[in-house]
């Protein structure tokens, strides 16, 4: 039977660990579009603040500078971030704070925050 060194044994653990860790820094990347309540994020995360009672304090919010999300019908929340080349979708998203719109953009899951780069935002008919 054939006798590993000890500092081969790490090594190997070495590789393993490192591996593993580069896979929780990778990032997905799609197009995307989803539909839901413009939320403030600073009342919702602390305090699930959403909803027509929310609407005013959301749109004041925003305008000072609060991120946005999207709360869908299921319960998930995508953070909004500004696409640099088409800011005008961003900007139309800060209008509708409270209202239900349907966004289309790029999906990024980096770190476990889930964020929806928008190109487009139209109001939900």
């Amino acid at each position: 039977m054939k006798k590993t060194s000890l500092a081969t044994k790490f090594s190997m653990l070495a590789i393993a660990f490192c591996a593993m860790s580069l896979t929780s820094f990778s990032q997905t990347k799609a197009t995307m579009t989803v539909s839901g309540e413009v939320l403030d994020m600073a009342c919702y995360s602390s305090s699930g603040a959403s909803g027509e009672a929310h609407k005013s304090c959301a749109a004041a919010c925003i305008k000072g500078g609060s991120p946005m999300g999207i709360l869908t019908s299921d319960g998930k929340v995508y953070l909004i971030v500004e696409n640099h080349d088409k800011k005008d979708a961003y900007a139309e998203a800060q209008k509708h704070a409270g209202e239900q719109i349907t966004a289309t953009g790029t999906y990024s899951d980096r770190g476990g925050l889930k964020t929806l780069i928008v190109d487009e935002v139209k109001p939900k008919s």
